[in-house]
């Protein structure tokens, strides 16, 4: 399963390269086809930006109401390495490749 380039149009990003060509606030990778740089588009960011903020609320949700330190620290850590896997998997299958918005110089 390849993702295509928004300049070539040729599919050659596979998964785990779309996941790491970064959001529009980046460089990008460079498409191995053509050479010009793609990004990961806004709703990468949007859906970044949500699951950022649930697992934020989770861990002061958690924080202030267990007793356990061990195990909402526990439950903390789970919260937020989720939410980073989460927008790695979203990157990697959802969403679709786009030019930077950056300019290079």
């Amino acid at each position: 399963m390849k993702h295509e380039c928004p300049h070539c149009h040729e599919k050659t990003f596979t998964p785990l390269q779309k996941a790491l060509c970064g959001s529009m606030r980046g460089r990008g990778k460079p498409c191995p086809g053509c050479g010009r740089r793609c990004v990961n588009s806004m709703t990468s960011i949007y859906f970044s930006s949500a699951t950022s903020g649930i697992a934020l609320a989770v861990s002061v949700f958690v924080y202030l109401a267990m007793e356990n330190k061990l195990y909402s620290s526990i439950i903390i850590a789970g919260s937020i390495l989720g939410s980073f896997l989460l927008n790695f998997l979203f990157d990697m299958f959802f969403g679709k490749l786009v030019e930077p918005i950056r300019t290079m110089q």
